[in-house]
């Protein structure tokens, strides 16, 4: 093999590992993009400094986003 074609199947090669690289990248962002669609809640706050005050009949949704781990909602009445 002459050193041209060995230039040129090694340049095929990143040419393919780079297309095979953007196409996984692509359909990656797609799922994560489909996935934020379907989130009907966005993620929690962090937590504050000071509590909040206490609300009768008040109760939190739990979220689906990412941030701090989401505690059930206490639903005493």
């Amino acid at each position: 093999m002459s050193v041209r074609r060995v230039y040129l199947v090694i340049l095929l090669v990143i040419a393919l590992v780079a297309a095979g690289v953007g196409l996984y990248l692509r359909q990656h962002a797609k799922a994560t993009e489909k996935a934020v669609a379907e989130c009907d809640t966005p993620a929690p706050p962090p937590k504050p400094s000071t509590p909040p005050p206490k609300l009768p009949g008040f109760a939190v949704e739990a979220a689906c986003g990412p941030g701090e781990a989401a505690k059930p909602a206490s639903t005493k009445k």
